[in-house]
């Protein structure tokens, strides 16, 4: 992507984020831009392949900070939860740490939603 590109999303970024404050999808916005990729398409694509599971999002790596993302964010996650089971009929298999799990969920679900809203061919 060219940088001109590049800054053009990081524009579109910052402007979901500033009228989508204290929610998953202006976390993950701030995690995409904070996280030291020159695009932050390039962000987005690692996600994709690697997920939270891989350590990328280094505020999301301990349990300490899972836990209290989703209870920041309870709410947010049960809905989006909720959304997936229902549209894809399949209910999430949860064996043990709930928060953890659910987390990384949301946090991916909402990127994945980015990713399309804004177009992203990764």
């Amino acid at each position: 992507m060219s940088t001109s590109n590049s800054n053009s999303l990081v524009q579109k970024l910052e402007e979901i984020a500033e009228k989508n404050p204290e929610t998953i999808k202006a976390f993950v916005i701030n995690e995409a831009l904070s996280s030291g990729y020159n695009d932050p398409k390039d962000f987005f694509a690692h996600l994709t392949e690697y997920g939270c599971i891989s350590g990328m999002i280094p505020s999301l790596t301990y349990y300490g900070d899972t836990e209290s993302f989703f209870d920041t964010h309870y709410e947010e996650i049960i809905s989006l939860k909720s959304n997936f089971e229902e549209a894809t009929g399949t209910t999430l298999q949860i064996s043990h740490q709930v928060k953890n799990y659910l987390a990384w969920f949301a946090f991916e679900q909402v990127a994945h939603q980015l990713t399309s809203e804004l177009q992203l061919r990764i």
